[in-house]
């Protein structure tokens, strides 16, 4: 029998990089699709990054990540970095294996050793998480290796925001969440037609007769319009489901992914997953999850740990009526990253569907994923008679201080009873006056309810949440 060794592992690279056979003196054409949002901020991080630190890029399966390498690959060689110059392996494929990681680096080096003169190269390498122990390995080459910029892609296993706020993993992180509704109406060249002016100066132009039709868009966005594939090249009417109805799931829920982190029974981890999404937008505990899903509370939490550094779930931390975190978390807010998973799992939803306010929040909420260190700071309230939907606070750290100050509170009021001129929003107003400054921004978002006023000398503003949905990734940005 033979074995495959180096020269094996030369032609996969061949294969893996075509860009190598290119003349540098001809002008590169790439068709791509349409760059995300966030392309910007990961071209920054390896463009600007400190030499020998490497940068990972990290979000759902199927979110565009190898689209975006593929896309700073044209703009390296687009400013003129030679295509030998820059390295794309693809780490899902077993040929690498066997050699390790650190070998294909050398081959890399060596094959540029006349060429390189000084010059900094690149290296991508796709499906980071099928090496073992991928943080330490990856740190330590890209240590061995200054000259080179290693940029790692993961599906999972990278470091939540909570712990990148806490710690710092040895490299820079850049996030790819699923499509964000901005990014939605780009794609199907609807936001020029709703809001006008010139959206990528971030200056919104929005005409409130305009909001029936952004409200309808934004269902179609909670339904069908968490990923690339569901949504670009639809321009007219809906978007496709058949990409969320026929496989969504299976292609998320990755067998293999699963089992590099000891997770064998996809199908326990599947009903997890699908009970976590039914219940989205709502506070569950592991005693709860334990009595349903018959998991043992230890392989329970292994599961929920694999969920979220799979960018599949999000777990937010409760605070008490007093804005302080819970010294011992019994129960914990559980959101799906994409709305668009619960009409894959349970059917599309309509406006007017009990659970539809809660995706409405899911889809809220999602819109913060590209920004870890806001995301970190989020929280939600519950006490005994009370519960604010969305605490947010200017850091993680302020979150933890022993006097914590909000200055975010968002409730969720589809339904406009809290927004009339009833008794309205009484357990906001009393949240807010316990432990805000003032300076805090209370929001009630709403169907297609516009309005600002004062309760109890409380400012509290009513907005649509698919017009705040919108403008939340323009003012992150």
């Amino acid at each position: 029998m033979q074995t495959y060794g180096v020269e094996a592992v030369k032609n996969r690279l061949l294969f893996d990089n075509p860009w190598w056979a290119l003349d540098e003196q001809a002008p590169q054409k790439f068709k791509l699709p349409p760059k995300r949002l966030f392309f910007r901020d990961f071209a920054q991080k390896i463009e600007t990054g400190d030499a020998g630190r490497a940068v990972v890029l990290t979000g759902p399966r199927r979110c565009g990540k190898t689209v975006m390498v593929r896309q700073m690959v044209a703009r390296l060689i687009e400013q003129g970095t030679s295509p030998r110059h820059i390295l794309l392996a693809s780490l899902g494929t077993p040929t690498y294996w066997d050699v390790g990681l650190k070998e294909v680096l050398n081959l890399f080096v060596q094959r540029n050793a006349d060429s390189a003169g000084g010059k900094t190269l690149y290296a991508f390498l796709d499906e980071l998480q099928y090496i073992p122990d991928w943080r330490e390995t990856l740190e330590k080459i890209a240590a061995d290796f200054p000259q080179v910029r290693l940029v790692g892609v993961t599906s999972a296993g990278a470091p939540l925001p909570e712990e990148m706020e806490e710690k710092d993993p040895g490299f820079d992180l850049a996030v790819l969440p699923p499509v964000c509704f901005a990014e939605f109406l780009r794609f199907r060249s609807r936001e020029q037609e709703l809001f006008g002016g010139d959206p990528a100066q971030h200056k919104l132009a929005f005409n409130q007769a305009n909001l029936g039709m952004l409200n309808k868009e934004f269902n179609y966005y909670i339904n069908y319009g968490g990923f690339p594939e569901s949504v670009l090249g639809k321009t007219q009417g809906a978007p496709s489901p058949l990409f969320v109805r026929d496989g969504l799931i299976d292609r998320l829920l990755h067998k293999d992914t699963a089992s590099f982190y000891g997770i064998n029974d996809l199908k326990g981890l599947s009903h997890l997953f699908s009970l976590l999404a039914y219940n989205t937008g709502l506070e569950v505990s592991i005693e709860e999850l334990a009595r349903e899903t018959k998991i043992a509370k230890n392989t329970l939490r292994k599961y929920l740990d694999f969920l979220e550094s799979a960018w599949l779930i999000r777990r937010l931390h409760r605070v008490d009526k007093n804005a302080k975190r819970f010294q011992r978390a019994v129960a914990f807010k559980v959101f799906i990253t994409s709305p668009s998973w619960y009409a894959a799992l349970f059917g599309p939803v309509l406006p007017g569907d009990e659970v539809y306010e809660r995706l409405v929040e899911t889809a809220v909420y999602s819109q913060w994923l590209g920004t870890p260190g806001r995301i970190a700071a989020l929280a939600y309230a519950s006490w005994r008679g009370g519960k604010i939907d969305l605490v947010g606070y200017a850091s993680l750290a302020t979150q933890k201080q022993r006097a914590p100050e909000p200055n975010l509170i968002i409730e969720m009021d589809w339904s406009q009873k809290l927004s009339g001129f009833g008794e309205g929003p009484q357990t906001v107003t009393e949240f807010v006056r316990l432990n805000c400054n003032g300076e805090e921004n209370t929001l009630l978002l709403t169907h297609n309810m516009v309005r600002t006023g004062y309760h109890r000398h409380v400012r509290i503003q009513s907005m649509p949440a698919s017009l705040y949905a919108y403008g939340l990734v323009n003012e992150l940005g």
